[in-house]
């Protein structure tokens, strides 16, 4: 445990203040005391148990993340437990639950949790809502995302690259008279306006 720096009292106060830091591996961490929740605002998380606070920067190691707000910087693995993410860069891990409002995920498994916007560059995929973003690759088990055409919440399925919702109706196709009428074995007159 190295404190860099601690705005609004002494390395005592912080560990009587939020004790969980006692068990938890870190360097050159700067801090703020100030408030009732702990404001990580550089440094590197070793390893330990997070339990509430906001992380404005820095680079997350390994560890478990029970909630908070994670402001910004480079998360490299670890278990996310729940909590707020604003913006950063996820290289890997497990998230259980929580809300992404936008960032970048690079690799890891997402167990259930709502994703506002953001790019997923790759990974597992459980469950969970999805609202917007760009998916680049990854495994798709099960979730829903938004539809803009049923303007609520589908179930989808990704199979061969693309995103269906699950149970909907093909898309319409496009056919010919004849194909129509050979596919459903009726006559259709058409009306002729010259």
């Amino acid at each position: 445990m190295n404190f860099k720096t601690i705005t609004g009292g002494t390395e005592a106060e912080a560990l009587a203040k939020f004790p969980w830091l006692t068990n938890a591996s870190f360097e050159d961490a700067v801090v703020d005391i100030t408030q009732d929740y702990l404001v990580w605002e550089d440094g590197t998380w070793e390893d330990g148990t997070w339990e509430g606070g906001y992380w404005e920067g820095g680079i997350w190691k390994r560890g478990t993340w029970k909630d908070g707000i994670w402001d910004d910087g480079i998360w490299e693995r670890g278990t996310w437990e729940g909590g707020y993410w604003k913006d950063g860069i996820w290289k890997d891990g497990t998230w259980k639950d929580g809300y992404w409002k936008d960032g970048t995920w690079e690799d890891g498994t997402w167990e259930d949790g709502y994703w506002k916007d953001g790019t997923w560059k790759d990974g597992y995929w459980k469950d969970g809502t999805w609202d917007d973003g760009i998916w680049e690759r990854g495994t798709w088990k099960r979730g829903q995302m938004w539809s803009n055409i049923h303007q609520e919440y589908k179930r989808v399925a990704y199979e061969d690259g693309k995103f269906t919702v699950e149970g909907a109706v093909p898309a319409v196709e496009e056919i010919t008279i004849a194909e129509a009428e050979a596919r459903f074995g009726v006559k259709i007159k058409t009306l002729n306006h010259d």
